[in-house]
């Protein structure tokens, strides 16, 4: 019998080697689907853990505002180091924000916060005077006012007659691709705004301010800005203004729950009497108890310097409230928020969004 040629001996050689190895990449991408479908799995697992979550704790927020708005400060048969909800209550009973509240619940945790609507401002009720003093301190320069307020009142008004620098139907948004009307009417959300003419993600969120956008020059492309330290540039940063806005409330400033930014707007209010306003506000009295303002004349006590003049434009109570509900399960988190109007112990829900 002939022996198999060394050649032959190498050719299968190869051709077991080449099996082993498709076998081997076969099993390694098995397992690693398998581990991939693992995670896939394992993240869709949590988050709808935490959007159960987020739904739990707008179901903790309308527990606490019932306790709130009935007056029943503290639990059935316990005392108040016993409830675990009291300084909860007591802060939303005496009108206050609570921002913060961090619920345990299994492997997850809610985070909640419930604030009084009317401490932003009601886009719906502001003045010229009002949106300048808004986008000044923002860091908008006072030249491009007028590009962004009138387009903003025209947007609003019910005549079809545009500001100097506004924008109607006809003259403009008629002319848009696609085109759509001026609403000739109030802002049913703050981010409506966006439809307005000149009026920008930028100044609701913060960053790069783009002239030419602003004042409606769609032929040049500048809204790409970019800067760096070693670059020379006239780029101007503005603050974002959308969480000082919103659609509800009849226009005063609850002073219980207006951050500082919103104070600031306020006549004669600058710094040191913002900051005085936070600082007094969160006072505790001799026992220890939140002590809040409990009126505008309580405020004007307290509060030195202040000008009469804010006495009508604020407010220490309010029926809107804001509810932001935050699950998070492993890594994932998700939020609701909603617009909630108060009648004694109970919530109608006017807005309602879950965040992807």
């Amino acid at each position: 019998m002939r022996r198999p040629s060394r050649g032959r001996a190498g050719s299968a050689l190869v051709l077991v080697l080449l099996v082993v190895a498709v076998l081997a990449l076969l099993v390694g991408s098995l397992g690693f689907q398998g581990r991939l479908e693992a995670r896939y799995a394992g993240y869709f697992d949590n988050r709808v853990r935490a959007g159960l979550l987020a739904e739990s704790g707008v179901e903790v927020a309308k527990m606490l505002m019932a306790r709130a708005g009935g007056g029943a400060q503290q639990a059935d048969g316990m005392s108040d180091d016993e409830d675990r909800w009291h300084d909860a209550v007591e802060r939303l009973g005496k009108g206050q924000s609570l921002v913060g509240l961090v619920e345990p619940v299994g492997e997850g945790f809610i985070v909640l916060d419930i604030e009084p609507e009317p401490g932003r401002l009601n886009v719906n009720l502001l003045a010229r005077d009002d949106w300048e003093t808004i986008l000044g301190n923002a860091g908008v320069p006072e030249e491009y006012f007028d590009y962004i307020v009138d387009p903003i009142l025209d947007w609003t008004d019910s005549d079809e007659e545009p500001n100097s620098e506004g924008a109607e139907t006809e003259d403009y948004y008629s002319q848009l691709d696609p085109p759509y009307e001026a609403k000739n009417g109030p802002f049913d959300t703050v981010r409506e705004l966006l439809l307005v003419k000149g009026f920008t993600e930028t100044l609701l969120t913060g960053g790069l301010f783009d002239p030419a956008t602003v004042r409606g020059d769609t032929d040049v492309k500048s809204s790409r800005l970019s800067f760096n330290r070693f670059s020379e540039t006239n780029a101007i940063v503005v603050a974002g203004i959308e969480s000082l806005l919103t659609t509800y409330g009849d226009g005063k400033i609850n002073i219980q729950s207006a951050p500082y930014d919103v104070l600031r707007t306020l006549p004669g209010v600058d710094d040191i009497l913002a900051r005085a306003i936070l600082e007094e506000r969160e006072a505790t009295d001799e026992n220890g108890d939140p002590d809040p303002f409990r009126s505008a004349d309580d405020l004007f006590a307290r509060v030195d310097g202040l000008d009469p003049a804010i006495r009508s434009r604020i407010t220490v109570n309010s029926q809107y409230y804001r509810i932001t509900a935050t699950g998070r399960s492993g890594d994932v988190e998700r939020r609701i928020w909603c617009i909630a109007y108060a009648e004694g112990a109970s919530l109608r829900f006017l807005r309602w969004v879950e965040e992807p």
